[in-house]
């Protein structure tokens, strides 16, 4: 199977940067198999418009500029059953991808119909509260002027423009959608894109890796695993089987020596393919431990596997919630699932921009939200540790437990870490500054923003 780079993400006026259009540059469409490509149109539809509220013309524009491609019919939005249709050009690959208020998004199978979209796992959930006039980061209030520096931060604005510029942090035609810098554990500059604002959704992609890892931390506090002992994979239960090696420590640093496409998981992303069936039938190549390769399967094996600890579905698909997203007010965060109802938690978070600030929060707090402690004492300590397969090396990133390591980078104060998703979703935390700040963009193919370039700027005028 020829496999896809592909884009992502949302919208929502509010704090508005003046930038301009966003627009695909040459080349940036990369063609890939109709079922693929067309699965890609349905999924992301889906998420873009009823999870985010994203008109069709916006989402065509933005979302689906990697696959633009005039030979291929605009997708269709029932408003009715919440599903989308997208086909190939010649109309016989037909592909949905069905909403559902509390799950996002689906991709189904390419055998099933509409008729099918019924049989996907699903459970309640408390609705959000009415937060807008709660403050940050309990709620949605945020009292900044309109240039959306806090008083006494007005040295940020260049650093903002700059941001925006789509060339000084990084390759030249980045597009940032969103900044937010929190000191203090309070909001002292936001600003978003012209279409884009508080409420705009986006696909974390691979920072929904650092997620998985922090809900990890949490089902070991309650004993629902041993992250020293080996990866609960019952797929992997026959006598002599040697992946029965690979720990949760190994999927976690990246290392569990599985044959991998590495961060190609097109077929689970956008093919209809299950994680169970995808992630688990690959063999061993080299021993655990000792080879750091990026991998979404190791982060898919880590959902898999918590399933099988909990033997609850409901409680599975309730976890994340109850256990880390509505404690910390992500109230406008999905974590979405394959049509069995697994996470795919190594991207498909549909989150805010906002929402990731609380998640940064935690992060900086250890684990502790509002004088709770959420994740247990010292697992974000062993989540920002390099992993032994890949020690430091100076002007690299590094690697721990699901999140990137930033402090062999030029200007960056020891023990800074990042999450890192695709297009340019990063949560970057500095621990000895009280700092963390976010960005989003819909970076085009190509084009990389640089996290660290933009807090070193950060750090210099704070």
């Amino acid at each position: 199977m020829r496999l896809l780079l592909v884009a992502g993400l949302m919208s929502v006026a509010s704090l508005a940067a003046a930038a301009p259009p966003y627009q695909r540059p040459a080349g940036a469409a990369v063609e890939a198999e109709p079922l693929i490509t067309a699965g890609y149109r349905a999924l992301f539809t889906c998420s873009a418009h009823f999870v985010a509220g994203r008109p069709l013309e916006d989402i065509l524009r933005i979302e689906l500029v990697d696959v633009a491609n005039p030979a291929y019919p605009a997708p269709v939005i029932d408003e009715v059953r919440k599903v989308v249709t997208a086909t190939d050009p010649s109309g016989k690959i037909v592909r949905l991808a069905a909403w559902r208020d509390t799950m996002g998004c689906t991709i189904v199978p390419p055998h099933w119909s509409a008729g099918d979209v019924a049989r996907l796992p699903y459970v309640s959930l408390p609705p959000a509260p009415d937060l807008a006039n709660v403050p940050f980061p309990a709620g949605d209030k945020v009292d900044l002027p309109g240039n959306g520096l806090s008083p006494g931060h007005s040295a940020l604005a260049p650093v903002l423009d700059a941001a925006f510029d789509g060339k000084s942090f990084g390759s030249e035609g980045t597009v940032t959608t969103g900044v937010i810098v929190l000191r203090g554990g309070r909001i002292v500059a936001e600003r978003y894109r012209p279409g884009f604002g508080v409420h705009s959704g986006y696909r974390t992609w691979s920072t929904a890796k650092s997620m998985t890892a922090v809900l990890l931390g949490i089902a070991q506090g309650r004993g629902l695993l041993n992250v020293d002992g080996p990866a609960d994979i019952p797929e992997w239960s026959w006598p002599g089987d040697p992946r029965q090696a690979i720990t949760y420590k190994h999927l976690l640093w990246m290392s569990s020596g599985l044959f991998s496409g590495g961060s190609n998981t097109n077929a689970i992303y956008f093919g209809g393919q299950d994680i169970v069936s995808a992630a688990t039938t690959t063999a061993l190549e080299a021993e655990p431990g000792k080879r750091w390769k990026y991998a979404n399967n190791d982060t898919l094996l880590l959902n898999r596997a918590l399933r099988h600890r909990m033997q609850d579905d409901a409680a599975y698909l309730r976890f994340p919630y109850e256990a880390l997203l509505h404690p910390l007010g992500m109230w406008h965060t999905r974590m979405e699932v394959d049509h069995l109802g697994n996470f795919i938690g190594s991207s498909q978070v549909y989150t805010t921009a906002r929402d990731l600030a609380r998640f940064g929060l935690m992060l900086a707090a250890d684990g502790v939200w509002n004088g709770k402690r959420l994740v247990s004492e010292g697992w974000i300590r062993f989540l920002t540790t390099p992993a032994p397969s890949k020690p430091p090396k100076a002007g690299e990133w590094g690697y721990g437990g699901q999140f990137w390591l930033l402090d062999q980078m030029p200007g960056m104060p020891p023990g800074t870490y990042t999450t890192a998703g695709n297009k340019g979703q990063f949560v970057t935390v500095v621990p000895g500054h009280d700092l963390v700040v976010v960005r989003t963009g819909v970076d085009p193919e190509g084009r990389r923003f640089m996290p660290e370039q933009l807090v070193a700027r950060i750090l210099k005028v704070l």
